[in-house]
């Protein structure tokens, strides 16, 4: 009964973190375009994979505060202009996620 139970606890937990990411699941898909489906990168844009989860809220909110941060700023700003401060925080998850599939 302990077994099943602790079972239970898990695949609620994992569902919750699931749903968790479904609004920058969505968002995601944008990005991916030119950040790749694992946020591996695509030829002239960057990978985001080894950045850290802190390196990527940092980066989107001065995206949101117009914040010049190299050649790709522009486009940028728009993007990040669709996350609020929760989403910010949670596409950062999110990447990671990807990244360690």
């Amino acid at each position: 009964m302990k077994r099943i139970l602790a079972t239970i606890s898990i695949l609620l937990a994992t569902t919750a973190t699931a749903d968790e990411y479904n609004t920058v699941a969505a968002k995601w898909r944008t990005c991916s375009a030119c950040h790749g489906a694992k946020a591996e990168g695509k030829p002239g844009f960057p990978g985001l994979q080894t950045l850290g989860q802190e390196h990527i809220v940092e980066a989107l909110q001065d995206y949101k505060a117009g914040v010049y941060r190299g050649d790709q700023s522009v486009i940028m700003f728009g993007q990040a202009a669709t996350l609020s401060d929760e989403e910010v925080e949670l596409m950062a998850k999110y990447i990671e996620v990807l990244s360690n599939e």
